[in-house]
């Protein structure tokens, strides 16, 4: 039996945007391709989105209805699921599993937590501080001279707990103030 892929960021933007109303794929791209901030993190081109949506349909978190309109050929307008909506729901809860993903993929599901509530949102960049804790205490227990690193071992670990500790500090005053 294949197994299936869990969703790409991308693809949970698109089941985040669609959970709030139902479009059609031309919709959807000029939706996504004008979303506050979108532009800083993606680009996507249309017929990148039209594979995308073929394939969260295959997945059954998305429902095509084909349907014709007067002055169009036939469309497709897409809806979330229920199990797109729980995947979707679970993804925008967690935190992220490390400081690689923080800019594309924190910052989507940050965006979504942020449209359902600021407490949704807050809960979340605590989650995410509390796993970049762990990810602090890591890096110091490698850097420690029991480990016996190599000096470009310990170059990449400063240079990884440098940018930890950026955003460590950018989560911590998110929290004081999440405008």
């Amino acid at each position: 039996m294949a197994r299936t892929a869990a969703p790409l960021t991308l693809e949970l933007v698109l089941l985040g945007v669609l959970n709030r109303t139902p479009m059609h794929g031309y919709d959807l791209y000029k939706t996504v391709c004008n979303l506050d901030g979108f532009d800083l993190i993606w680009t996507v081109k249309q017929s990148y989105l039209y594979a995308l949506l073929d394939k969260l349909e295959a997945m059954g978190l998305l429902q095509g209805i084909d349907f014709a309109a007067d002055s169009h050929p036939r469309r497709r307008q897409f809806q979330v699921t229920p199990v797109g909506r729980k995947v979707l729901d679970q993804w925008v809860d967690s935190p992220v599993e490390n400081v690689r993903t923080m800019r594309q993929d924190f910052f989507a599901r940050l965006y979504f937590a942020r449209q359902t509530s600021l407490q949704r949102a807050l809960e979340l960049v605590r989650k995410q501080h509390a796993e970049g804790l762990k990810w602090r205490a890591n890096i110091l227990d490698k850097l420690s001279p029991d480990h016996g690193l190599g000096d470009y071992s310990k170059v990449v670990l400063s240079h990884r707990l440098t940018i930890l500790e950026a955003t460590l500090a950018w989560l911590e005053a998110y929290e004081r103030d999440p405008s």
